[in-house]
C-alpha cells in the first residue's frame, strides 16, 4: 500500500492558501471469515466458534497505511505561517482493473456498508470523516465530514496512519483495492497571506 499523491489544482480557499490534495491508495484484504481463521489459526472447534462469535463480525473490514509527514504533497504544511489545517472533503474512488472485466463476483465499493476514516499520530486517533449505505455508490463514495478538527499536528508528525475501517454489504471474495483522497483547507496568519 504505497501512498500515490496528487497534484494541486491552481485553486484557493476562503483562505486565500492552496488546498492539500492527498491521494492514498488502499486494499480490503480477501478473507476467509473470522471463524476460518480463527479455527486455522487456534484449532478451536466449529462448535466454539459459533458460541463465541457474532455473525456480524465477519462483515467488519479494517485497512490502514502509516504514511510520512515529509510527502511532498504536505510540504507547504511546513510553513510557519500555517495556523490550522481542516478536512473539506473525502471521498472514496474505485476504478476497474482494465484487464478483468467487471462480473459476478467483483468487489467493488457497492460491496461496503458503512465506515469512517481516522488520522492518528502520536497515540491520538481522531475521527474525521465517515458514510453510510446512502452514501455508497460501486465506483464512489463521498464521505461525510464530522466536525472541523485542526489536523495540523497530525498531517506534520513524522509519521501518521490512515484508516478506512466499518461494514460490508456482504463478503468479499477477492480484494477490494480503491483510493482514499482527501482535500484539507489551509489557514495561514494574515500577514503571510499579504
Amino acid at each position: 500500500m504505497n501512498p500515490a499523491t496528487f497534484t494541486v489544482p491552481p485553486a484557493s480557499t476562503s483562505s486565500g492558501a492552496p488546498p492539500v490534495v492527498l491521494g492514498v491508495a488502499l486494499t480490503i484484504a480477501h478473507h476467509e471469515g473470522l471463524r476460518r481463521s480463527l479455527r486455522s489459526a487456534f484449532g478451536l472447534s466449529t462448535r466454539a466458534i459459533n458460541l463465541r462469535i457474532d455473525p456480524g463480525m465477519d462483515l467488519i473490514f479494517l485497512c490502514e497505511t502509516t504514511l510520512p509527514g515529509s510527502l511532498p504533497c504536505l510540504a507547504s504544511l511546513t510553513h510557519p505561517g500555517v495556523t490550522a489545517v481542516t478536512l473539506r472533503e473525502a471521498t472514496l474512488s474505485w476504478a476497474p482493473d482494465p484487464e478483468h472485466g467487471i462480473g459476478r463476483g467483483t468487489p467493488t465499493l457497492g460491496a461496503l456498508e458503512s465506515g469512517s476514516c481516522f488520522l492518528t499520530a502520536n497515540s491520538r486517533k481522531m475521527p474525521i470523516a465517515a458514510f453510510g449505505p446512502r452514501n455508497v455508490q460501486p465506483t464512489h463514495i463521498e464521505m461525510e465530514m464530522l466536525g472541523q478538527p485542526n489536523l495540523l499536528e497530525f498531517l506534520r508528525a513524522e509519521w501518521f496512519t490512515l484508516e478506512i475501517s466499518g461494514t460490508n454489504r456482504r463478503r468479499l471474495n477477492r480484494p477490494l483495492a480503491f483510493t482514499a483522497n482527501l482535500q484539507f483547507e489551509v489557514q495561514m496568519l494574515p500577514t503571510v497571506l499579504a
